[in-house]
């Protein structure tokens, strides 16, 4: 779940809808290295939290961010640090780290010239985290710049505090898009069709048109619009 202490808190003076649906033209228009995962709790009869996740296609989930209405007019915003990256992004990142950063995978690739795979891992867990907290730190002056973001002073937990905690959680095993379904999902927000992705990535026609249904049920129209098949 996200540690709202260490977040960092902005009021914005829209309501939620408005600000989401803003967000998500100011993300296709300034960063569409960047997917939008959104998912919304209605946690009681008066108050919903909307949780935002933006995947980088190349470094993963870099924020997470909870929206909750203070009122009809205002917005509190929490965004914590980036997620730091496990073993296991490790081993699904690693191509697109020795691919983009030149300079990092020198050493990555020393270090196992040399047979030390675990300094290769940390040189490589610490590459994706670098990379994360600069994604997190673009998006994030971004946003103040773009949406005219105000810091909020007050206690977040006064607004939620009558919220079940387990609500509240997120669930750091929730699926986000693996590599191959980041690549599916750049090609279909192309214009792509679900031919022409098959031929790219050398599935069937028909394995592509089953994977996009999966993502759409998984992530939302948001992401996985409908449209042309053929």
């Amino acid at each position: 779940m996200i540690d709202l202490s260490s977040c960092v808190r902005y009021a914005l003076h829209e309501d939620v809808d408005s600000f989401c649906q803003k967000l998500i033209t100011w993300l296709r228009d300034s960063y569409p290295e960047i997917f939008l995962i959104h998912q919304e709790s209605n946690v009681d009869h008066n108050q919903a939290l909307t949780r935002l996740t933006l995947i980088h296609r190349h470094w993963g989930p870099s924020i997470n961010m909870e929206i909750i209405p203070i009122d009809s007019t205002q917005t509190l915003i929490l965004i914590p640090a980036p997620p730091d990256p496990g073993l296991e992004d490790v081993s699904s990142y690693e191509t697109k780290i020795l691919e983009n950063l030149p300079g990092s995978s020198a050493s990555i690739r020393l270090a196992r010239v040399d047979g030390n795979d675990e300094k290769a891992s940390t040189l490589m867990r610490n590459v994706l985290r670098e990379q994360r907290h600069h994604c997190w730190m673009n998006i994030h002056s971004g946003l103040i710049s773009s949406f005219r973001l105000v810091s909020y002073e007050g206690d977040p937990e006064e607004l939620i505090q009558d919220i079940p905690k387990a609500d509240r959680d997120i669930d750091q095993s929730e699926c986000y898009p693996s590599q191959d379904e980041i690549l599916v999902l750049e090609l279909w927000a192309k214009g792509y069709t679900a031919k022409q992705i098959a031929l790219h990535t050398g599935r069937t026609e028909k394995t592509i048109l089953n994977r996009l249904t999966m993502m759409r049920r998984t992530y939302g129209e948001q992401l996985v619009p409908r449209r042309r098949t053929a």
